[in-house]
C-alpha cells in the first residue's frame, strides 16, 4: 500500500536559546529541528516501510497559542510511503509531530477479522510502549 503523510515540526518561542538575549528566529529555528528529525527519520530502519518521495519545501508557518499566547512556528513536511501493510504504517502515525494521512494505493482496502485483530494488538502493543 501507497500512503502519504505529514508531519508538522514544532518550534517555540524560547526552545534553543541560552540566555534572553539569544533570540532566534522562530522560522528558522523550525526548520532545523525539521532538518534534524528527517535526517534521523531517514536512517532509522522500519521494517516493512520505504520512503518514496519527500517534500521539505513546504512554508514553515506561525500560530499563535490560546493557552499561553504565543508563538509557535510548525515546519510542515509531507512523505510518500509505501508499506507492506497497514500496521506498518503505524510507527509513523503514532508521532507527536503526526497531522495527516491520505491512503494513495489501493484504492478499496478489504480487511478480514483476523486482520482487523492484528491490527488492534498492533495498535495496542504499540501505545503501550510509547507511553512506558
Amino acid at each position: 500500500m501507497k500512503a502519504k503523510i505529514r508531519f508538522d515540526y514544532k518550534a517555540e518561542a524560547g526552545a534553543g536559546r541560552k540566555f534572553f538575549w539569544q533570540r532566534h528566529d522562530l522560522r528558522q529555528l523550525a526548520k532545523d529541528i525539521r532538518a534534524r528529525n528527517i535526517s534521523l527519520l531517514r536512517n532509522l530502519p522500519f521494517q516493512g516501510l520505504s520512503l518514496e518521495t519527500l517534500d521539505l519545501e513546504q512554508e514553515v508557518y506561525l500560530v499563535t497559542e490560546e493557552a499561553n499566547h504565543q508563538e509557535v512556528a510548525y515546519a510542515p513536511v509531507e512523505m510518500v510511503v509505501e508499506a507492506d501493510s497497514l500496521g506498518d504504517l503505524m510507527p509513523l502515525t503514532l508521532r507527536e509531530e503526526f497531522r495527516k494521512i491520505k491512503v494513495l494505493e489501493p484504492a478499496e482496502l478489504s480487511l478480514s477479522n483476523i486482520d482487523v485483530e492484528r491490527f488492534l494488538f498492533r495498535v495496542n502493543e504499540e501505545f503501550r510502549s510509547e507511553i512506558e
